[in-house]
Parts: C-alpha cells; sequence; structure tokens
C-alpha cells in the first residue's frame, strides 16, 4: 500500500494515525501523522514523525526519536503547508 496525505496507518500495536503531510529528507520518505481513536476520531495530542523502511517489497515504518532529526523534518514539513 502506498502511504500518502490522508491515509490512516495502523502500527503492530494497534495505534492508528492519518497523514497529515509528507516530505523527502537525505532520500528517505517522512510523514507528519496525528494519532486517531478507535472511532476515527483525531487525537491532537498525539502527533508524530514517521519514517518509511522498505526491505525488499516489504515497506515498514517507525517512529523518528531523534530529536535534532524532528526539529528539521518538522521545520521542512511545516514549510511545505
Amino acid at each position: 500500500m502506498e502511504i500518502k496525505t490522508n491515509t490512516i496507518i495502523t502500527l503492530e500495536n494497534n495505534e492508528k494515525y492519518v497523514v497529515l503531510n509528507e516530505t523527502t529528507y537525505e532520500n528517505n520518505p517522512y510523514f507528519l501523522v496525528m494519532g486517531m481513536d478507535d472511532k476515527k476520531e483525531i487525537i491532537q495530542s498525539k502527533v508524530a514523525i514517521l519514517k518509511e523502511v522498505k526491505q525488499g517489497n516489504d515497506i515498514y515504518i517507525e517512529k523518528v526519536t531523534d530529536s535534532k532529526l524532528i526539529i528539521e523534518l518538522t521545520n521542512l514539513l511545516k514549510s511545505q503547508l
């Protein structure tokens, strides 16, 4: 499945996110996402940046936790809005 704006992503731990924006940084795709509850309502306090990782034909998503990278990506994503 291709990940793009307005796509709903469910992680392995069953957390759900909606993709608000996407960008490419150092040849890697990143997504600004906001959490969703079971009723598909937005949880505004649950914001994250996810990185797409491709391994063969499989696509994996991992949360960005590096604070410097989060700042750089946040600035980049904000400039695109």
